[in-house]
C-alpha cells in the first residue's frame, strides 16, 4: 500500500484535523487549569518532541533523506540563544528567532554537499557533522564556554514555566501550519517525488537540489527553535546534554515511525504516544522502560510501518488481520 499523498483528505482526515484544532484550544487553556506543574511540564517536553518530530519529518518523511544529524541544530539553536543572551545581552524572544535562522541557514549550507549523498552515506554523514558541531562547541571556550557550558539569565516571571510551556505551544503550532501548507502546495509534490523516485522526479524538470536543500532549511528552523527554548528553560547549557543522539535524534526518528512520516499530524500524535508512554513505564517499571519501549517500537515497525495516522483517518481499517498484512506489503 502506497503512503497517502500530500494533496489527498479523507473524511477521516478531516475529523483528524477538527479533533487537532480542539485539542489546541484545550491545550492553550490547559495551564490555568492543569492539576499538577508535573502535568504542564509532561506536556511541554510533548510539545518539544513533537517539534523535533516535525523538524525531522520535512527531510525524513516528505522527502526520503534520513537524516541522523538533527541533535547538531538542536544544539546550535540552545547555544546561539544562550550566546546572544549572556554575551550580546538580547532578550530571549529575538536571540530565539535567531538561533532558528542561523539553523536553517547552517543546514542549508551543510545540505547542498550531503544531499548529494544517498541511504546511509548521507545517514552516515550527518551525523559525522553533528559530532563534528559538538567537538567544535565544546573546544571553544571563549565563545561556548566549552565542557563547563553557559549559564543563562533566569527568567524573572514567577509563571516562568507556564511561560515555557506557550512558546513551545506555539513552536508547534507553527510548524503544523508551515507542513500543512508547504505539503499541499508545489512544494510539498516535489518532495513526494523525490521521496519515491528521485531519478523521475530530475526527469520530468524538478530541482530536486533546491527542495532538498528547502527541506533540510525547514529542519534546521523548528529543531533550531526547540533548543533554544528548552535553553531558557534549562538555564544550563554543556554539550553533554545538548548533543544526546539517542534524545534529540533517535527518539523524533521513532516518534515519526509511531505517527506516520509523510503526514501533517503524524509527528503530533507520535510524539503523544511516545512521551505518555515514555513517562507511564518509567513510573511503573523504572529501570526497565527502555526494554518495554524499545519492543514496543518494534512491533509498530513491524505492524504498522505507516504509523497510526494510517487507520485514524480511515485509510487502513484497524484489525488483526490489517495488523498482519502490514509485514508482508513491506517485505524486502
Amino acid at each position: 500500500m502506497t503512503r497517502p499523498s500530500a494533496g489527498d483528505a479523507t473524511r477521516g482526515e478531516k475529523i483528524v484535523y477538527f479533533i487537532a484544532i480542539a485539542g489546541l484550544l484545550g491545550a492553550i487553556a490547559f495551564p490555568f487549569t492543569a492539576p499538577s506543574g508535573f502535568w504542564l511540564r509532561t506536556f511541554t517536553f510533548v510539545f518539544m518532541a513533537a517539534i523535533l518530530a516535525q523538524g525531522w519529518n520535512f527531510i525524513g518523511g516528505y522527502t526520503g533523506y534520513a537524516s541522523f544529524g538533527n541533535v547538531a541544530f538542536f544544539g546550535l539553536g540552545a547555544y546561539v540563544t544562550g550566546i546572544l543572551m549572556t554575551k550580546a545581552h538580547f532578550d530571549f524572544l529575538p536571540s530565539m528567532a535567531a538561533g532558528g535562522i542561523f539553523c536553517a541557514i547552517f543546514a542549508g549550507l551543510i545540505g547542498l554537499p550531503l544531499l548529494r549523498l544517498k541511504g546511509h552515506y548521507f545517514a552516515v554523514a550527518t551525523l559525522g557533522v553533528a559530532v563534528a558541531v559538538r567537538e567544535i562547541v565544546s573546544g571553544w571556550d571563549s565563545l561556548t564556554g566549552g565542557g563547563i557550558g553557559l549559564n543563562l539569565p533566569i527568567n524573572p516571571d514567577p509563571n516562568s514555566f507556564r511561560q515555557i510551556y506557550f512558546f513551545m505551544l506555539a513552536a508547534l503550532t507553527l510548524s503544523i501550519l508551515v507542513t500543512y501548507l508547504l505539503a499541499r502546495s508545489k512544494i510539498g509534490y516535489a518532495w513526494i517525488a523525490i521521496r519515491e523516485n528521485e531519478y523521475a522526479a530530475r526527469a520530468v524538470g524538478i530541482n530536486t537540489t533546491l527542495y532538498k536543500t528547502l527541506a533540510f532549511a525547514l529542519t534546521g528552523l523548528f529543531i533550531g527553535l526547540a533548543g533554544g527554548i528548552y535553553a531558557y528553560y534549562n538555564t544550563t547549557i554543556a554539550p553533554d546534554s545538548l548533543f544526546d543522539i539517542t534524545a534529540y535524534t533517535a527518539n523524533p526518528i521513532l516518534i515519526v515511525i509511531i505517527g506516520g512520516g509523510g503526514t501533517v499530524l503524524g509527528p503530533v500524535i507520535g510524539a503523544f504516544v511516545f512521551q505518555i508512554l515514555s513517562t507511564y513505564l518509567s513510573f511503573q517499571f523504572p529501570g526497565l522502560q527502555f526494554t518495554f519501549l524499545g519492543l514496543a517500537m518494534i512491533l509498530v515497525i513491524i505492524f504498522m510501518p505507516q504509523g497510526a495516522l494510517e487507520y485514524l483517518t480511515g485509510r487502513r481499517v484497524f484489525g488483526l488481520a490489517a495488523l498482519l498484512q502490514a509485514p508482508r506489503e513491506n517485505r524486502a
